[in-house]
């Protein structure tokens, strides 16, 4: 009896603790970035420059950058075909040739994010700073999950 008695108390307390008078909220929003979006700063090709995008997000109000969980995915496409989503902040390697070196030079972009109540800022940077060289994709999609 002590035992059953115990077990219930122990589910009691742990659904009396789960409780929120308000719930839970989810919002999610989808941004296409697209070539015309991104804005290069900094001098091209300068050693820190990189490309910034910004949005509106009126749903991201004071409480939920406060108090709420925020998220958000950079969405592509890998290797093999596959549409798939990964968490920002993400690093992609690749190699690529420059005409003036004979051998391939290794580099990664960096794709994040900044908020503020209100908006959300997309930034991508090259290894290199060679944004005169590289640009951004001429889409990029990105997913921005809001909890509160």
């Amino acid at each position: 009896m002590k035992k059953l008695f115990f077990l219930l108390m122990i589910v009691m307390l742990g659904f009396s603790g789960c409780s929120d008078d308000e719930g839970l909220r989810t919002k999610k929003k989808l941004f296409t970035v697209r070539s015309s979006d991104w804005e290069l700063i900094g001098d091209e090709d300068a050693i820190g420059s990189y490309y910034l995008s910004v949005w509106d997000v009126p749903e991201l109000t004071e409480k939920v950058y406060t108090d709420g969980l925020i998220s958000c995915y950079y969405i592509y496409t890998d290797n093999l075909g596959y549409i798939v989503q990964t968490p920002l902040p993400f690093f992609e390697y690749d190699m690529a040739l420059f005409d003036e070196c004979p051998w391939e030079m290794p580099w990664s972009v960096y794709f994040s994010y900044d908020i503020t109540p209100g908006s959300i800022a997309f930034k991508v940077v090259f290894s290199d700073f060679y944004t005169g060289t590289w640009a951004p994709p001429t889409r990029s999609e990105f997913r921005l999950v809001l909890v509160y």
